[in-house]
């Protein structure tokens, strides 16, 4: 038996897990535990945030591109609280997280004291589950736990509480603990090889097959780019993504078709999924999000290969299978590899040819905009996306400036894209951007950001300076909400309410923080923002002063239907 207090025995259970990073702020409830951290400092590096949301969010951030486990530490009561947003995100995009959480006194808890607030209420909306240690010998097996339970499909947050006093509290442990803490849950399922063939030459005999992609599909440890590539060559299959899977199948390869859906599906991809005679859904998101709120569906048969719940709460649309979908991929390859199955569908690739013309054609007219004292932004992103290297990571945050990134920056690899999809929360893009680059030190980050999401975690420039952390921040600058500015130009006769703002100059403000600006507001500027924006190893904001009232491309038809269903 080895002994350990409480703090130290979870300092070196995530040590020993692999965790290299802890983001927070200190607190009078996690003060012994941030001084064992100090023990550890040459293990695990503390990354102090200026706010909670931003601290989980950039957790969330090195969760999603390294597919380990993020951890944040919060106060008691108004800290965890401030966290709540991000841990909201996180559970909805399917995040493995720890949140350390101290708690009020033990002989104080339930009494309403100074700090107290019912964390196990709130973590039970946003969480998927938490725990609270109140005796000693409880700390071993919660810690194992919350850890397995966070991978355990489908992934998510988990909130830990300690009480104050009890940090310092021995507990003894056996030899093998720390090895039962890097066991992760398995994910194989069972599979029915019937069920496999019956796909396999569904998809091959379709005339309009389609495979939709989505983050769960990604997060498994049995998926491979690869492996996709060659179910969608053998079988002629044009591949799309939801949100979550950006960068699951390159998007420089001609049959991976991009994004479909609400808040930055591509016309191609749209029209795909609509047509489709046979769709393969390889993931959780065949959802409100990736179908205009149900108002476009698929013309032919839906399978769903999913092991997450939601996926049984949604219409009944499709069929469902019970697997994970990376598991299912393989072993249809395995089949039609081992069958020597191999089609043409070019009746097929005519139709979407033409769509992809058209596509073409959206984006030439936005890249051909020209506005007076405002830049276009769709020329801005379209020039950074030449410029920047293929080992990239791209954050974005909520509003309309999300589009640019999906129509004019390309993804290569999995785990690359990030943005709070499923909740839509603002906020997220800047912290992301901060766990993922500390994360992957060696691929260009870029943050994609609008003033009004920007305005919600700039104090946390001052964290990006503080830590070198060679972020590359472009705020979109409109001075407006401008999806509910459009939305009231174009659906409330232009009764212009609660959307407009006031900003501060971004670019004194960044570089009063020792963060190198500059504003880029004609087209003329444009090549020099870029070079200005990559051209140093080090933390560089970007100010894009653009019209309100450019509209990226998009499907209109489906965002009105969207907005009146």
């Amino acid at each position: 038996m080895y002994e350990y207090s409480i703090a130290s025995l979870l300092a070196e259970t995530l040590y020993r897990h692999g965790v290299s990073r802890i983001y927070g702020i200190i607190g009078t409830t996690i003060l012994d535990f941030i001084d064992t951290l100090y023990e550890y400092r040459d293990k695990i590096h503390l990354v102090t945030t200026r706010h909670e949301q931003v601290a989980v969010s950039a957790a969330d951030g090195e969760a999603r591109v390294t597919g380990r486990l993020g951890v944040a530490v919060v106060h008691a009561g108004p800290g965890f609280l401030n966290a709540t947003i991000s841990l909201g995100i996180a559970l909805r995009d399917r995040v493995p997280l720890l949140l350390i959480s101290g708690g009020v006194r033990r002989r104080l808890y339930g009494t309403e004291s100074w700090l107290e607030i019912d964390q196990g209420r709130v973590s039970s909306a946003i969480a998927k589950n938490y725990w609270r240690i109140n005796r000693p010998e409880e700390a071993p097996e919660y810690i194992v736990e919350a850890i397995r339970e966070a991978y355990t499909t489908p992934r998510g947050p988990v909130v830990l509480e300690i009480a104050e006093d009890i940090w310092r509290s021995r507990v003894g442990i056996r030899e093998d603990f720390f090895e039962a803490t890097r066991e992760l849950p398995g994910v194989e399922t069972t599979i029915d090889e019937n069920m496999v063939r019956e796909i396999a030459e569904k998809l091959a005999s379709a005339e309009k097959p389609l495979l939709f992609v989505c983050g769960e599909v990604v997060a498994s440890p049995l998926f491979s780019s690869s492996t996709l590539y060659r179910l969608s060559e053998k079988l002629d299959i044009p591949v799309i993504v939801s949100g979550n899977a950006r960068g699951a199948c390159s998007e420089d390869k001609p049959r991976c078709l991009g994004r479909v859906g609400f808040g930055g599906g591509s016309i191609v991809a749209d029209k795909v999924f609509e047509e489709s005679d046979y769709m393969l859904v390889l993931g959780n998101e065949f959802d409100d999000i990736h179908t205009y709120a149900y108002t476009m569906l698929p013309q032919g048969d839906i399978v769903v290969a999913s092991l997450d719940p939601a996926v049984e709460k949604r219409p009944p649309y499709y069929d469902h299978i019970k697997i994970d979908p990376a598991q299912l991929l393989n072993r249809i390859v395995e089949y039609i590899e081992e069958k020597n199955l191999r089609v043409d569908k070019n009746n097929w690739w005519n139709k979407i040819n033409n769509y992809k013309k058209q596509w073409s054609m959206m984006l030439s007219e936005a890249l051909s905009r020209r506005y007076t004292n405002t830049v276009n932004p769709a020329l801005f992103f379209r020039k950074l996306n030449d410029r920047l290297p293929r080992k990239r990571i791209v954050s974005s945050g909520q509003g309309t400036h999300i589009l640019y990134t999906y129509d004019f920056l390309d993804i290569y690899e999995p785990r690359t894209f990030l943005a709070a999809t499923s909740l839509g929360a603002m906020s997220y893009a800047l912290p992301a951007a901060i766990g993922a680059k500390l994360a992957k030190p060696d691929y260009e980050v870029v943050a994609v950001v609008g003033d009004g999401d920007f305005m919600m975690t700039i104090q946390d420039l001052e964290t990006i300076e503080r830590e070198n952390i060679p972020v590359k921040i472009i705020v979109v600058n409109d001075n407006a909400y401008r999806v509910l500015y459009l939305k009231q130009v174009i659906q409330k006769n232009s009764r212009i309410y609660g959307t407009l703002l006031g900003n501060p100059d971004f670019v004194k403000l960044a570089e009063s923080m020792k963060i190198r600006a500059m504003r880029v507001d004609s087209n003329d500027l444009v090549d020099e923002g870029i070079e200005f924006l990559l051209s140093e190893p080090e933390p560089v904001l970007v100010e894009l002063v653009i019209d309100r009232n450019d509209i990226p491309p998009l499907n209109m038809d489906y965002t009105l239907k969207m907005s009146i269903t």
